[in-house]
């Protein structure tokens, strides 16, 4: 398997605090982040509760809201009420093969995320 990339040089627009950045290839985190968009993240922190974060889980990478409960579960919430189905909900033993990445590097916080199913 190989993976393709390319180096983007720092720019005065490259937020303070990002190691890297990857385009967003759909629209969970819409519409405060748009499909298309330049991701900056920071590797070496943790996003806030209820923030954005990447995170690997299941062999995939996802951006995600996130939040964990009185239990312990994990929740990854998509900010994007159309795509409430795409939320995941992790179990104390389910979210060891879960790895945060990094934090979104942001301007603003996001709200918390609304459906209305």
């Amino acid at each position: 398997m190989t993976e393709e990339y390319s180096f983007l040089p720092r720019t005065k627009e490259t937020p303070e605090g990002a190691d890297f950045c990857l385009r967003l290839d759909n629209d969970c985190m819409e519409p405060f982040l748009m499909r298309g968009e330049l991701l900056y993240i920071d590797r070496h922190g943790a996003p806030e509760e209820l923030q954005p974060g990447l995170f690997w889980y299941g062999g995939r990478v996802l951006c995600r809201q996130w939040c964990e409960d009185s239990a312990g579960t994990l929740h990854l919430l998509c900010a994007n009420p159309k795509r409430e189905s795409e939320n995941l909900s992790l179990s104390k033993s389910e979210k060891a093969a879960c790895l945060c990445l990094g934090r979104v590097v942001l301007k603003k916080r996001l709200p918390i995320p609304i459906y209305r199913t």
